[in-house]
């Protein structure tokens, strides 16, 4: 429990020296996959929070119409997406990351986006309609601080050069547009096999009730 807590606090010294953070987690294994895990949920929750109890001058969700598990599904699958494509690129380019440790660079790197969200949900409740930027400044200062972090995160696990990083992370971008693509083609085969399913048992009935009658 006690090295639990310490990889939780370290990851206070990550989002503010990523790249001394990082190295420590790829070499001395400062990192844990059960606290990115954690960041993930977190983050996860705290867009159901924002969706539900954000101000009116910032929320137009609709709360009838609203699935909190929907949005922590929809909240989290594209951190996986980009684990899962990041690392098959990665392989092909000789990138000394495991999907673990890309794994654990995401959810770290998420730390100032709970910070900022939390903050402008806090925030939401006060602002007017004049001051609505200074809610989506606070919002884009936390994104781009997570995209500096993961930057820098897989440019250090990876062993990688700042070109090489981009490269990978263009190639990334395409092997998730791929993944994407055979997510909603086996979607769409499921709907369509359950619809099968159905009909034949549906006719099934039909004619085995017409048998007995």
């Amino acid at each position: 429990m006690k090295q639990f807590w310490e990889k939780l606090i370290y990851s206070r010294y990550v989002i503010f020296h990523p790249f001394d953070g990082f190295y420590e987690i790829k070499f001395r294994d400062r990192g844990d996959a059960s606290i990115a895990t954690l960041f993930l949920l977190v983050n996860g929750l705290l867009a159901v929070v924002a969706t539900q109890y954000s101000g009116f001058v910032v929320n137009h969700a609709n709360p009838k119409h609203m699935n909190s598990l929907l949005i922590v599904f929809y909240s989290v699958l594209p951190y996986l997406i980009f684990v899962v494509g990041n690392y098959s690129t990665t392989t092909l380019f000789e990138g000394k990351g495991t999907m673990r440790e890309i794994y654990i660079v995401l959810g770290y790197a998420l730390v100032p986006v709970i910070a900022t969200q939390v903050m402008a949900i806090v925030l939401s409740q006060f602002i007017t309609a004049d001051e609505v930027p200074i809610y989506s400044l606070l919002l884009a200062a936390g994104g781009l601080w997570f995209v500096f972090l993961v930057f820098t995160g897989l440019n250090t696990i990876h062993d990688y050069g700042f070109l090489k990083n981009l490269v990978t992370l263009a190639v990334t971008g395409f092997a998730i547009g791929v993944i994407l693509f055979l997510i909603l083609l086996a979607y769409s085969l499921i709907q369509e096999l359950v619809a099968f399913v159905q009909l034949f048992t549906r006719e099934a009935l039909v004619r085995l009730e017409g048998w007995l009658l």
